[in-house]
């Protein structure tokens, strides 16, 4: 178990972590899981082309060693601010919680948290949204200190949506129970005014 464990982390090390689906799976710990498990071909990452697929090819075949991998000159998302609605949809799509701003307001990517990943651009309902190169011109390389960043902060909005979900459960459950002893209320009256009545 420890060793598949250990495995599962050097598959995740060679995946750029930029949760941009492009593989068809929801995550780069899903797409790692569905090689290791289900023998998932190891050509689906795109941001990370041929360099990965070799890299995780090495992986397979049990050599262990690599070195840094990256996307040259990396391009972030942009936001055309005349054109922004403030419709949230963006803030919603983005996995490492890059833009802000609210309902109707305007929106904004934090330029250092964007890893790339083109979700927000292709959910904009206004078309007011493009890839543009970083202004440092920085290279997007994994693994490092910015791609665990950018997987953590994937982890921590998961937590979050869960969290939330929780809450509102509990919530909607509260508000259930409320209604159900209302109505049993009014119902335990109407008996008794009928018990009145005979």
């Amino acid at each position: 178990m420890k060793k598949e464990t250990n495995k599962l982390e050097k598959l995740m090390n060679a995946l750029p972590q930029l949760q941009c689906k492009k593989c068809t799976y929801d995550d780069c710990e899903s797409y790692a899981q569905a090689i290791l498990y289900s023998n998932e071909s190891i050509n689906k990452c795109e941001p990370g082309a041929n360099q990965t697929k070799n890299v995780l090819k090495k992986l397979i075949d049990g050599d262990t060693n690599f070195g840094e991998l990256s996307i040259e000159n990396y391009q972030i998302a942009h936001i055309n601010y005349d054109d922004c609605i403030g419709c949230t949809i963006c803030i919603k799509a983005c996995p490492v919680d890059a833009i802000i701003g609210a309902r109707k307001k305007q929106h904004y990517i934090i330029n250092d948290r964007c890893n790339g990943c083109e979700l927000c651009i292709e959910q904009c309902p206004v078309d007011c949204m493009e890839m543009v190169y970083n202004d440092a011109q920085l290279s997007w390389i994994w693994p490092s200190a910015k791609s665990d960043d950018s997987k953590v902060r994937y982890y921590r909005k998961l937590t979050r949506i869960e969290q939330d979900k929780n809450t509102k459960t509990a919530l909607n459950q509260e508000e259930k129970i409320k209604e159900y002893l209302k109505l049993a209320v009014e119902r335990e009256g109407e008996r008794r005014k009928f018990l009145d009545r005979q």
